[in-house]
């Protein structure tokens, strides 16, 4: 507990530094002095753990003590380069040249280098010795004992001492009267602290001098900041008034509306300026209230009962912008700054008018801009903001419903970059003003607002989730009828996620964010489409998001395992091969499908590393398959098409095949359809893969992009059905036509079939007959793992 109350007394220095800082608006001079009281205060830190005995043990209390001592080995540079302060900010340039060759940069430089050095040593044991544990009474606590080169510390004391004379020289040629009594009495009362502190050199003193010391130095400084700051507000008091007194000689000069009144709002002065915006003389207008005037002009004696009851001086200064009807009639803006003053010991009001009739026109146009979206018109994300602010604050009063409507557009990105953004610019304005035409129609009380690029939202005051759901049909059923932009048609849709009030969340961010989630959600599943937010669709996204953060450490914790499925020849009905299947099991999420975490590796770009892996795993496997057994079995690897685009890729095949000295014709790539996209820079790519002597494939054929015309362009070797076709075509005379018609292009185009996703023997025989030539599925074997593949099917030399 003594451990505890003695850090508790270390922060005493820090709170009174903070202070020093707060009253002199942190000048130089006072974040030096709290740069002082705050190593004072790490210098008590580095003591009080030498109390810490019950709750460290010795090797941590060394760590602690050294690391802390730097406080006191400081304070000598710190007071040195207070006094370089002195001469730079304070002094006259007289002086300045007098103690320049003393205290300067240089010096004050090397005095933090020389302590920076014995900061060091304390570090070795030649600094620091070892600590003694010590026992007095009822207080346990470790004592430093000294080094070899203990004498350097002693030495920086020395220089302390030194310090303290050079800055006590130095103050006494401050010419400012208070400035000179602070500085003389910190250096006298610093120099006292310093002495009662070294007395912790001694066991005998229990180390208690060091609390002294601090708390000498915190309360001297502290009350001599006090007075110094207490001699510059009355200095400061002083020119106040003076500058008040110049004020009423010129005020009548000034072409701003300038006047005063006392505390019952009676006028005792006004410039010529105020007296003409009033319609009145400056005579009349002396000791006359706003309600007199007002009841002179108006001869109704209740308004000056009024004004007089209302009237209050004001408690501090402040600036009021407001509306004056001058005697003309005319509306006249001004900017009034209103001080309450002292006048022949009285409370007044001084006030200062500008007219601001201009400005305030151009600042109506500025926030109208601020607010509203420059292309639509329409209001922007930050009265969204507000808005939704102010509807929620209502709605909790009032214990109504209320709708967020998020939707942005589909497809715009690439209308906008085929067409070019001055179309995409013409489209948002008409999709802006249909739905403003459907308001005003029929929802008057919705307020649609422009977030940015194709981004929108609708509040809806009062709407449950059966309205807002019929709302965001009428919505849709705007983008039924295409926009005419330029003489030509566009078509476009929208997804639209709803949130409602409090259902859904309590709070503006909370309804955002659902409504975001639950367009997304429709995005995901189509778009051109709404849905109101659910729970369901946060653990969605939420296990979406963690299968993002797991993949990212996946691969380096050997998560990944790559599963083998048979692949036969249809004709010798004999294993000729394998496809490699990655599998991922995670300690957080479990065994994680493909279908999830596969998109997800693409959309992240960690199909990149994690491509590689397989590529050089399936590939290790194979090698070490051909040396174990006596099956030369070829193995299939799935490519993405972000791994083909990847320039190193080429390399990265090539380098996994020499490296399992592996021949290259066991190698089959499975690339997908969507090849098609890239088809002039992908061919070039194909071809340098063929000329490693490796196999390609066309996976999941008839599925993805219409690739026939570059079939024949494209390097193949084989060409694979996918598995939806397959499965149950007996039962589907469409998928075998299909399956049928497949085989007859590859056989034209002198390319291998391979049909995965066979279960039954009826579509095994029926692709025996048709002439596909290999086949893989449930039929001969799932996926399984490595040891479960040699065992099933590998023959051992």
């Amino acid at each position: 507990m003594f451990f505890i109350f003695l850090l508790l007394l270390s922060c005493i220095p820090v709170c009174v530094g903070i202070t020093i800082l707060v009253l002199f608006k942190k000048n130089k001079l006072s974040k030096i002095i709290f740069l002082f009281l705050l190593l004072a205060s790490c210098w008590h830190i580095d003591v009080s753990f030498l109390y810490a005995v019950e709750l460290f043990n010795s090797e941590t209390i060394m760590l602690f003590f050294k690391l802390f001592r730097f406080g006191s080995i400081l304070l000598t540079p710190t007071i040195f380069y207070v006094g370089y302060t002195i001469v730079q900010e304070i002094l006259p340039k007289a002086y300045q040249q007098k103690w320049g060759c003393i205290v300067n940069r240089t010096t004050v430089v090397i005095s933090y280098a020389f302590a920076l050095f014995v900061y060091i040593i304390g570090w070795s044991s030649k600094g620091i010795r070892e600590l003694e544990l010590i026992q007095m009474d009822n207080s346990k606590f470790y004592f430093p004992v000294d080094g070899q080169l203990a004498w350097i510390f002693n030495f920086n004391v020395f220089l302390f001492i030194v310090t303290i004379i050079i800055c006590l020289l130095i103050s006494l040629d401050v010419q400012n009267k208070s400035e000179r009594s602070f500085l003389l009495y910190f250096n006298i009362f610093t120099a006292i602290g310093f002495a009662i502190g070294y007395l912790n050199m001694f066991p005998s003193s229990r180390l208690y001098p060091s609390s002294i010391a601090i708390l000498v130095f915190a309360i001297s400084i502290l009350i001599l900041s006090s007075r110094m700051h207490l001699a510059i507000v009355n200095n400061m008091n002083k020119k106040l008034y003076e500058q008040k007194q110049f004020l009423f000689r010129v005020i009548d000069l000034n072409p701003n509306y300038i006047y005063a009144q006392d505390e019952n709002g009676r006028y005792t002065l006004m410039n010529k300026s105020y007296a003409q915006l009033m319609g009145f003389s400056f005579q009349d207008m002396l000791g006359k209230t706003d309600g007199d005037l007002l009841a002179e002009l108006s001869d109704e004696e209740e308004c000056y009962d009024q004004e007089k009851n209302s009237f209050k001086l004001p408690e501090k200064h402040f600036i009021k912008e407001e509306a004056i009807t001058t005697a003309s009639g005319d509306v006249v803006w001004v900017q009034t700054v209103k001080v309450p003053i002292q006048l022949n010991e009285r409370s007044a009001l001084l006030a200062v008018s500008t007219d601001i009739t201009e400005r305030k026109q151009y600042e109506d146009e500025i926030k109208f801009q601020a607010n509203h979206d420059a292309l639509t018109g329409l209001p922007n994300r930050r009265m969204f903001n507000e808005d939704l602010i102010a509807l929620l604050e209502k709605a909790k009063l009032e214990s109504s419903q209320n709708a967020i409507l998020f939707f942005d557009l589909d497809r715009f990105k690439y209308i906008n970059d085929t067409l070019g953004h001055d179309v995409g610019d013409l489209l948002l304005i008409e999709v802006s003003r249909r739905i403003e035409i459907l308001l005003q129609e029929k929802h008057s009380r919705a307020n649609i607002y422009r977030l940015g690029g194709d981004e929108f939202t609708i509040l809806l005051p009062n709407y449950d989730a059966v309205e807002s759901e019929a709302f965001a049909k009428e919505l849709l059923a705007q983008f039924i009828t295409g926009f005419w932009i330029a003489g030509s048609e566009y078509f476009i849709t929208p997804s639209i996620g709803i949130s409602t009030f409090p259902n859904d969340g309590y709070d503006a961010n909370t309804l955002i964010k659902h409504a975001d989630t639950a367009m997304y959600y429709v995005k995901e599943r189509g778009k051109n489409n709404y849905q109101l937010f659910t729970s369901e669709m946060q653990q969605h996204f939420y296990r979406k998001m963690m299968i993002e953060k797991q993949l990212r450490t996946a691969l380096d914790n050997n998560e990944f395992e790559l599963y083998y499925q048979p692949i036969m020849d249809v004709k010798t009905n004999r294993l000729i091969g394998m496809e490699s299947l990655i599998r991922w099991n995670n300690d957080v999420l479990g065994r994680v499908t493909p279908d999830e975490f596969i998109s997800i590796m693409e959309e992240t770009g960690m199909i990149i590393p994690i491509g590689k892996w397989v590529l050089n795993t399936a590939i290790a496997q194979t090698a070490a398959w051909h040396k174990e057994t006596n099956n030369r079995l070829k193995v299939s690897i799935n490519v993405s098409v972000k791994q083909l685009l990847e320039p190193t890729f080429v390399e990265n095949v090539k380098n996994a095949i020499e490296n399992a000295s592996l021949d290259p014709s066991y190698v089959v790539l499975e690339i997908t359809e969507s090849i098609a996209m890239y088809a002039e820079s992908m061919i070039e790519k194909l071809f340098a893969l063929k000329k490693l002597g490796i196999s390609l494939s066309m996976d999941d054929f008839g599925t993805g992009y219409s690739s026939l015309s570059y079939l024949n362009k494209y390097p193949l070797d084989s060409l694979k059905i996918d598995k939806s076709f397959v499965i149950g075509m007996n039962q589907d005379a469409e998928n075998k036509a299909l399956v049928k018609t497949i085989v007859a292009i590859a056989k034209q185009l002198d390319l291998k079939v391979i049909a995965e996703g066979v279960e039954g023997e009826e579509e095994y025989q029926f692709l025996s007959e048709i002439g596909c030539d290999c086949a893989q599925g449930y039929l001969f074997s799932k996926p399984v793992s490595v040891a479960e593949f040699k065992a099933q099917w590998l023959t051992i030399n």
